[in-house]
């Protein structure tokens, strides 16, 4: 859904619930426009308002600690991989054909996550994943 289409059904919502109230006004019995009743709809709308907040403020620190725990495996996932290529290098010549097809490996994998047609969401344990990864590894063990 476009935002501008969640902004039209948030004014519409706003509006309509806006003449609602005008009609209710006029409607509505004097016994229930007196200060009792006005302070009454004070301290409900004060709850709704502070659980409201509860509730987003929660949903903001859910998706902030997700967003830290991806970003801390990716550092660890990257740090590791940058490790094996160098410890690959101490091999000399015999490992190069490894070091590339490692490289091989992480340029498909991070073309799957961040593409050019841009970024989609990825499961890195996905089968795709973990096929090319196990073809990669039997062809560096095969030696074609």
């Amino acid at each position: 859904m476009s935002s501008f289409a969640i902004a039209s059904v948030v004014f519409g919502c706003s509006f309509g619930a806006a003449l609602i109230g005008m009609i209710l006004h006029v409607i509505l019995p004097d016994r229930h426009l007196d200060a009792d009743s006005r302070d009454v709809v004070k301290l409900v709308m004060g709850l709704i308002a502070t659980m409201s907040a509860l509730v987003l403020s929660l949903l903001i620190a859910s998706a902030n600690s997700s967003y830290d725990q991806q970003n801390s495996e990716l550092k660890v996932l990257a740090t590791n991989i940058v490790l094996l290529d160098r410890t690959l290098e101490f091999y000399g010549p015999g490992a190069k054909e490894a070091r590339t097809r490692l490289r091989d490996a992480m340029l498909q994998t991070h073309d799957r996550i961040w593409s050019p047609e841009g970024v989609r969401p990825e499961k890195l344990d996905s089968a795709a994943t973990r096929d090319s990864v196990n073809a990669n590894i039997e062809q560096l063990l095969t030696g074609r």
